[in-house]
């Protein structure tokens, strides 16, 4: 998953601390498997030692707040928007972008979803040579002509971006046995 890209993605809704990060990353992108907590307070450092995040304050019961810089900015609208994309990624990676984009700005969702509309257009030559070959060529048409259909699905779909963060604080532990 693009938790990297997910994380600083969320994050231009505002800063936010790395239990909550993870309960957006979840109820955002609900087609993954939970993600670990220690891989989004990770992420958080890495992102941190990058300079793409920074420390900014605390919450009022003293968890650390984690924002944008201008650089983790100018990176998570480039992601949102498509812009580092060259080719069609696989699946998983495009409904990451595509229900991460579309929760957090119709704006960056729109130009996402124009991006991949353009890369869709574009047609990969046809050489294979062998019947497995073939059969891969035949699988690669079949994934773009899914994703297509899937982006009308997404395109004819009123898309309601979340405005902010969710206002349920997350808990952490086990729930309570009934």
């Amino acid at each position: 998953m693009a938790v990297r890209e997910s994380l600083l993605g969320i994050l231009t809704l505002g800063p936010a601390y790395g239990l909550q990060l993870h309960a957006e990353l979840g109820a955002r992108a609900p087609h993954r498997a939970k993600t670990n907590v220690g891989q989004v307070y990770g992420t958080l450092d890495r992102l941190s030692t990058a300079g793409l995040v920074v420390h900014q304050g605390l919450t009022d019961d003293g968890l650390p707040l984690y924002a944008l810089t201008e650089a983790g900015k100018e990176e998570a609208v480039a992601w949102l928007e498509g812009n580092t994309l060259t080719v069609l990624p696989e699946w998983a990676d495009v409904q990451d972008v595509v229900l991460i984009s579309s929760s957090v700005s119709g704006q960056h969702a729109t130009a996402l979803l124009t991006k991949l509309g353009a890369l869709l257009e574009q047609t990969p030559a046809a050489n294979a040579q062998s019947p497995a070959q073939h059969l891969n060529e035949q699988a690669a048409l079949r994934y773009r002509e899914a994703v297509s259909a899937w982006l009308g699905d997404v395109q004819a779909a009123v898309i309601q971006p979340q405005p902010g963060y969710a206002l349920g604080r997350p808990k952490r532990g086990r729930p309570a046995k009934s």
